[in-house]
């Protein structure tokens, strides 16, 4: 099972709904996909209409070495895709997390995913902050996804980003970069031009585009290959995750 943990320390650049469509894709290509949703907001799980205060969650997995993960993996409406949804206990679970000292704390969902057989791929949705449950997402993964918006704080946020992948990723994880909501503007071709001439980030050959068509599929709790797969954006992802599955 190939993992992938979609990671920036800027919000507002499309991480889950890079996570969701990259899924839909792989499930399109007949790859199984499990979804994980490490952020607290919950809005992965949400889309998936996975959502519940009373299920047991990714936190039950952090806190409980002796849980059985496939008890808490829920069957999406989408076929060849499952979740390990998320909920607000997420939150606290974090804190729980750096308080037990009696086990590795950065570890914890690599262990729990050496347990699950039969999926091809697992793409894992992270908040945009530096913590143990990030962390967790950096030890398990065999690429890091870090999508980004071209923008004024662009530069600084990869320079970030970089700096944690340098002291807490594993030697064998990837770092890739993917341009998400690309208009043909000025200042992002300037920003654009920068990024590539002037250092050496892995940068994505694949860019995906800005489009309305998204935030309509995110309203109707779809992947945008599940609305309009026609779309421009819908082929972006498209070739997106065949650049993703030659790394």
């Amino acid at each position: 099972m190939k993992k992938v943990s979609i990671f920036n320390i800027k919000g507002g650049v499309a991480k889950t709904t890079s996570t969701a469509n990259l899924g839909a894709v792989l499930s399109q290509e007949g790859k199984k996909v499990l979804l994980i949703d490490l952020d607290p907001q919950s809005n992965l799980t949400k889309l998936f209409k996975a959502y519940s205060m009373d299920d047991l969650t990714i936190s039950d997995v952090l806190l409980d070495k002796d849980l059985d993960i496939t008890k808490v993996i829920k069957h999406t409406d989408f076929e060849n895709i499952d979740i390990l949804p998320s909920n607000v206990t997420l939150a606290f679970a974090e804190r729980k997390i750096l308080l037990d000292v009696s086990r590795s704390q950065q570890n914890r969902l690599a262990k729990a995913l050496k347990n699950i057989e039969g999926y091809d791929y697992c793409i894992i949705d992270t908040r945009p902050v530096f913590d143990s449950l990030t962390k967790n997402a950096f030890h398990v993964a065999d690429i890091m996804l870090t999508p980004i918006k071209f923008d004024n704080y662009c530069r600084d946020n990869l320079a970030l980003v970089e700096q944690f992948v340098n002291e807490y990723a594993d030697e064998k994880m990837e770092w890739k970069i993917c341009a998400n909501m690309v208009a043909n503007g000025k200042a992002q071709r300037e920003t654009m031009a920068d990024l590539i001439g002037k250092h050496d980030y892995p940068i994505l050959d694949t860019c995906v585009s800005r489009s309305a068509v998204v935030d309509n599929a995110l309203n109707l709790y779809k992947p945008v290959l599940k609305h309009r797969r026609l779309s421009s954006v819908a082929q972006d992802y498209l070739e997106l995750a065949k650049e993703l599955m030659e790394a």
